[in-house]
C-alpha cells in the first residue's frame, strides 16, 4: 500500500488484525525458541539490570533519593544522578529507555526492593550481603525476561513489515515470512533474545525507522518527525541506536537526489528528525539535565574505560577475542555470520549474499526501496564491524535485522518473479 493510498476503516481494522496476527505468532515462536539456560536463575550482570531499573523508576519518577548514596566509598558527586548505583557500569552511563521499561513494569507488578550490595562497588565491605541482595530479585526474574522476549517478537513483526514493503503484495508477504523464520532460526537471536540486556531494546526502534523509511517516498514534516522519534528512543535505549541517526541523514540525502528542486524540504525534515532525537536523549537522561556538554563528554570517557577494561583485562582473563585492527573485526564478524551450523552459517551467508546483489540490482535500476534497504544495511553492518570490541555475541545484534533482512530478500525476488510469468507468457 502507498502512502497516497485511500484507507477505509475496513483497510485499517484488517491491517491492525494483521499486526496483532503477527505479533502474536513472533511471540509464540520468541518462547519456543529462546536459550532456556537462564531460565530461573539470574546470570551474569542480569541481577544489576533488574536492581538499576527499579531503582532508577524510584529515583526518576517517584523523586527517590539515589539509592546507595550513603554508602558509596570514595568521593560523591554533587550531581544526584551520578551518585550510588547510578555511578555503577549500569547507572548515567547506559540510557536511561530500558531501565524505565523494565522499572515502571516491575513495580506496577510489586516488584519495587532492590538492594544496593547487589552492585560490586558496595559488596566491597559486605560481600555476604551479595547473596541475599541478589535472592531478592529472583522473583522479579520471570516478568523481566518475557520483556526482552516481547521485544525480540517485536523486532519480527516489525521485519515482516519490512521485508514485505520491499516488494508488496504476496511476494513482500512471503519475504516477510522468510524474515520471522531467519529472525528465529539464528543461533544469535535465541541466545540473546531472553537475556536480560539492553540491546533488545534499540532493534525496534532501528527497524520502525527503516518502516518509515521504505513506506514514505518524500521527506515530508511527518517523516522527520517519525524518524525524530525512532532515532531518539533508539539512542536512549542504547548509544549504538545511532547507527539509525546516521541511515537517517542519508535517507534525506536520498530524497533530495530524487527530487533536487525539494532540498529545502528534506533539509527541514532532517533538521526537525535531529532536534527531536536530541530532545528526547536529553529528556530521558537525567544525567545530562544542566550539563549536557560535560554529561555528554562524561559518558563517553566512561565508555572508552570499560571499553579499554574489557580488552586489556577481562579478555584475556576469559579467554576473548580481542579486536583492535579492521582486519580483526572484520575476521570476527565474518567468523560469526558464517560459522556455526550449516543452515544458520554457510547458507544463510549465501542467501545474504544473494540478497545484497539483488538489492544492488535493484538500486542500480532505480528502485527507491532497494536503496533505502541498502543504506541501512551499510550502515548498521559497517558500523558494528568498525566499532567491534571483541568477540562478544551482543555486539553482533545491531547488524543481525540488517543481515535477516538481506536473507529473505530473495526469497520475495523469486516470489515476485514466479507471479509476474504468467501474465508475460
Amino acid at each position: 500500500m502507498t502512502e497516497t493510498a485511500a484507507r477505509t476503516p475496513q483497510s485499517r481494522l484488517r491491517q491492525l488484525a494483521l499486526v496483532l496476527g503477527i505479533f502474536a505468532l513472533s511471540t509464540v515462536l520468541a518462547f519456543a525458541t529462546r536459550d532456556r539456560k537462564n531460565d530461573h536463575r539470574l546470570a551474569s550482570d542480569e541481577p544489576e539490570w533488574i536492581a538499576i531499573s527499579i531503582l532508577h523508576w524510584q529515583q526518576f519518577v517517584e523523586g527517590a533519593p539515589p539509592a546507595g548514596a550513603e554508602i558509596e566509598p570514595g568521593l560523591r558527586s554533587p550531581n544526584v544522578w551520578a551518585q550510588g548505583v547510578q555511578r555503577t557500569t549500569f547507572g548515567y552511563m547506559n540510557p536511561c529507555l530500558p531501565k524505565l521499561v523494565w522499572g515502571g513494569l516491575l513495580v506496577a507488578a510489586g516488584h519495587d526492593r532492590a538492594s544496593p550490595y547487589v552492585f560490586q562497588i558496595f559488596q566491597q565491605d559486605a560481600p555476604e550481603r551479595r547473596r541475599a541482595a541478589q535472592a531478592e530479585l529472583m522473583p522479579a526474574e520471570p516478568l523481566a525476561r518475557r520483556v526482552v522476549l516481547a521485544l525480540s517478537a517485536l523486532c519480527a513483526t516489525l521485519l515482516f513489515f519490512c521485508a514485505r514493503a520491499l516488494v508488496g503484495g504476496r511476494a513482500g508477504a512471503i519475504g516477510g515470512a522468510a524474515a520471522i523464520a531467519c529472525w528465529f532460526a539464528s543461533p544469535l537471536v535465541q541466545s540473546t533474545g531472553s537475556y536480560l540486556r539492553t540491546d533488545m531494546f534499540m532493534l525496534p526502534f532501528c527497524l520502525a525507522g527503516l518502516l518509515v523509511a521504505l513506506q514514505r517516498a518524500r521527506a515530508t514534516l511527518g517523516w522527520g518527525l517519525l524518524l525524530g522519534l525512532c532515532c531518539g528512543l533508539a539512542v536512549s535505549s542504547k548509544l549504538n541506536g545511532g547507527l539509525l541517526c546516521v541511515a537517517t541523514a542519508l535517507w534525506a540525502g536520498l530524497a533530495i537526489l530524487r527530487e533536487p528542486p525539494q532540498w529545502k524540504r528534506a533539509l527541514v525534515a532532517l533538521l526537525v528528525a535531529a532536534a527531536l532525537t536530541l530532545a528526547l536523549f536529553y529528556a530521558l537522561n537525567p544525567r545530562l539535565w544542566g550539563e549536557p556538554l560535560e554529561g555528554v563528554r562524561d559518558i563517553l570517557t566512561r565508555w572508552d574505560k570499560l571499553m579499554a577494561y574489557f580488552q586489556d583485562e577481562l579478555a584475556p582473563r576469559t579467554r576473548v577475542a580481542v579486536a583492535r585492527t579492521l582486519e580483526e573485526r572484520l575476521a570476527l564478524f565474518a567468523s560469526t555470520f558464517g560459522g556455526g551450523s550449516f543452515f544458520a552459517g554457510y547458507v544463510g551467508l549465501g542467501f545474504a549474499l544473494l540478497g545484497l546483489g539483488w538489492a544492488t540490482v535493484r538500486a542500480w535500476g532505480g528502485c527507491r526501496h532497494a536503496r533505502t534497504l541498502l543504506v541501512f544495511v551499510a550502515v548498521f553492518v559497517s558500523g558494528t564491524i568498525l566499532w567491534l570490541p571483541l568477540d562478544w555475541e551482543r555486539f553482533y545484534l545491531t547488524a543481525t535485522p540488517a543481515i535477516v533482512l538481506l536473507e529473505a530478500a530473495p526469497l520475495a525476488y523469486a516470489a515476485e518473479r514466479l507471479k509476474r510469468k504468467p501474465a508475460s507468457a
